[in-house]
């Protein structure tokens, strides 16, 4: 019940964050809203990889028939996706530094139009 709040919280914040990225064109916004997506997609695979009444996969002190173990590999690959998630988004927020001091907007239809006034 609660693991299926949490995939269905998750898949709303994942189309939340698409749709925020789709619809604004302020350069901030468009990369928090890319956070909001990939928080949500780490919450869904989070949600979907957690089974109760798994221990983790220490020597246990108890028999091993009588104990079962949680898979190690979807808390590697999420741990992974987290910290590939943080230095995508540093370096987005570099790149908008860098656009906002060269155009001085943060708004991409507005450093678009300047652009398209550089080539001609």
């Amino acid at each position: 019940m609660i693991s299926d709040m949490v995939i269905y919280t998750s898949l709303i914040g994942a189309f939340l964050g698409t749709l925020g990225m789709l619809l604004t064109s302020n350069l901030i916004k468009k990369i928090l809203a890319l956070g909001i997506v990939e928080t949500s997609v780490t919450l869904f695979f989070t949600a979907i990889s957690s089974k109760g009444g798994t221990r983790a996969p220490i020597i246990p002190s108890l028999p091993i028939e009588n104990v079962h173990f949680a898979d190690p590999i979807p808390q590697a690959v999420i741990i992974t996706s987290i910290v590939i998630g943080f230095a995508i988004l540093s370096l987005l927020l570099t790149f908008t530094i860098m656009l906002h001091n060269r155009y001085h907007t943060v708004d991409i239809d507005l450093i678009e139009g300047m652009l398209e006034g550089e080539e001609e």
